[in-house]
């Protein structure tokens, strides 16, 4: 099989674990009844970076940043996030989970960690131990690249 065989093999199979834990989300719900899958999205951006600026979050849901600004009103009005202007320079908006923000992420983030759970009980230990070391090999060269960008 070539690399380009292999590549296009590992994107389809990615594609079917992640809509496996978007499927997963979904079945929330907590987060069906609260959110849109956008909402949702930048929820889950907010609970693993805890602050981000508007540009920021719109560059990793890849939306415009009109976009996300919508979305963010969306999320301010249900009071899951909030929205807090740099001391340094005005433009500058950062936003954060609220409390309840927080709570909802951790359920969706219950229900991805049971999603994988289940899928994880098809290897071995040693797979799956083979599996979290390749995967946090990929993850650890996208985050040096990021960083070079």
């Amino acid at each position: 099989m070539s690399t380009d065989d292999k590549a296009r093999r590992l994107v389809d199979q990615l594609q079917t674990v992640m809509e496996g834990a978007d499927g997963a989300i979904a079945r929330n719900a907590a987060a069906r009844e609260a959110l849109s899958a956008q909402e949702i999205k930048v929820l889950s951006t907010l609970g693993r970076h805890e602050h981000c600026i508007m540009s920021k979050i719109a560059e990793r849901i890849c939306l415009s940043l009109s976009g996300v600004t919508g979305l963010i009103d969306r999320l301010v009005a249900k009071k899951l996030v909030a929205r807090d202007r740099s001391s340094e320079d005005r433009r500058v908006v950062q936003v954060g989970l609220t409390e309840e923000g927080r709570e909802l992420h951790s359920s969706v983030m219950e229900s991805q960690v049971e999603f994988a759970r289940g899928a994880l009980k098809t290897l071995s230990a040693a797979e799956q131990d083979e599996l979290l070391a390749l995967l946090g090999k990929i993850s650890d060269r996208i985050k040096s690249e990021k960083k070079l960008a």
